[in-house]
Order: structure tokens, then sequence, then C-alpha cells
């Protein structure tokens, strides 16, 4: 019989209003979630402009378990320093992102923080293959940056990611889905074998609030 896989539901604080970051920080604080998920946005790798340096250091002040910064930017090796001093957990780093992928999980593992790598839609696993024994994570776009339209197959890239993760001996890695999760969504990722489920509008525009969102988006991902 096999074994049912659990995910976990981390919340993507850009999914938040931006009027109400800090109510949103203490509102995943109320949670028992041990990983939130910040978006450095540089406007030119990906349309849009987030958090900066300057708001990562105020969430790491006010949220005292784990931050991943997903850098969606051109050159991210320029950010790392940064990001280390600012005490950041787990920083996930685009394939397409950098010609120098295997130096910058070296740089951040030297810094003691933990790596992923994030592939787009359209970027194929096999971009992953020679650095995924590296990291913490692998993330799978469920969405072109930049826009919000969920694409389904993600669903059998995450089960090829799985396979090929397991067949390798590295089962210890996680897989994360990113863009477009909602409540409808998650047992389909679960069951590919994500074990992360990055969540933003789904968890913070719940107009039950996100404390309850969080449960049962939890349970969803538990498989319960």
């Amino acid at each position: 019989m096999a074994v049912p896989h659990h995910a976990s539901v981390v919340p993507g604080l850009f999914g938040a209003d931006p009027l109400a970051y800090g109510q949103a920080v203490a509102d995943v604080a109320r949670t028992d979630a041990d990983l939130m998920h910040l978006d450095v946005m540089d406007g030119t790798f990906v349309p849009d402009i987030s958090f900066g340096l300057k708001a990562v250091g105020a969430v790491r002040k006010a949220f005292d378990r784990r931050l991943d910064v997903h850098l969606q930017v051109d050159r991210p090796d320029r950010h790392i320093d940064a990001l280390v001093r600012a005490g950041v957990d787990l920083v996930s780093v685009h394939v397409e992102g950098t010609p120098h992928i295997g130096r910058l999980l070296r740089d951040l593992e030297t810094a003691g923080v933990a790596s992923g790598v994030v592939l787009n839609p359209g970027t194929p696993l096999s971009a992953v293959e020679e650095v995924a024994h590296q990291v913490e994570q692998v993330v799978v776009m469920a969405v072109n940056p930049g826009t919000s339209d969920y694409l389904p197959r993600s669903v059998e890239k995450i089960r090829r990611l799985r396979a090929a993760l397991d067949g390798r001996g590295l089962g210890h890695i996680r897989i994360a889905a990113d863009g477009g999760v909602t409540a409808e969504r998650a047992a389909a990722l679960r069951e590919a074998g994500a074990d992360r489920l990055i969540v933003a509008s789904a968890l913070f525009r719940d107009p039950d609030g996100v404390e309850t969102a969080y449960r049962r988006l939890s349970a969803l991902a538990a498989g319960a």
C-alpha cells in the first residue's frame, strides 16, 4: 500500500493587501506555519515590483520562523549578501536568472543559508538536474511569472520531478508548487508529489480570515 503523501501550506505574503502587510504577517504568526514566502521582484525579470531589501528586513524582525525569499530578479547574485545580512533562512533562485546557478548555490551554502531553485513553466526539468543535490527545495511555477493564469499541466511536471528526484535517491528534497494554488487545486498538487503549497491570494483574501483559511488549506494539503 502506498504511503499517503502530505504537504504543508506556505503563506505567500505578496497575496495580501499591500496596505495591510504588517497585519498579514501578524495573522500568519498566529498560525502554525513554519515558513513564509516573500517574492522579491525587480520589474525586469518579471513585470511587477515587490518587496525590497528593507521590507525583507522588516518582515524578518516581525516573524520569528523561517523566511523563504523568492528572487524573481535579473542577476540574483547581486542580492545574496544583503539577504544573508537580513537573516533570511532560505533563498530560492530562478535557474533562468543566472548562468552561474551552481556557484550561487554554493555561495549560499557557504553563508549558512538554505537554497532552492525555481523553474518557470517553459523551463524543462533538466535545467536543475546538475544542481538538485545542492538545494532544499525545487519550486515549480504553476503560472507564468507576472500572470495569474494557472497552468494545469504543472501537476504532471511535479509528478515527473518527484519521480526523478526519488529515482536519484533525492527524495528528501522538497518540491514547492507556486502560483494559483487554491483549495480546489491542493489535492492534485499534493498527490503529484508537492511537499509545499505556496498560497498567496487564496489565503490572504479569504473572507473567513487567514487563520481559518490556513486551517482549511492545511487539512487539504495533508490529505485529511
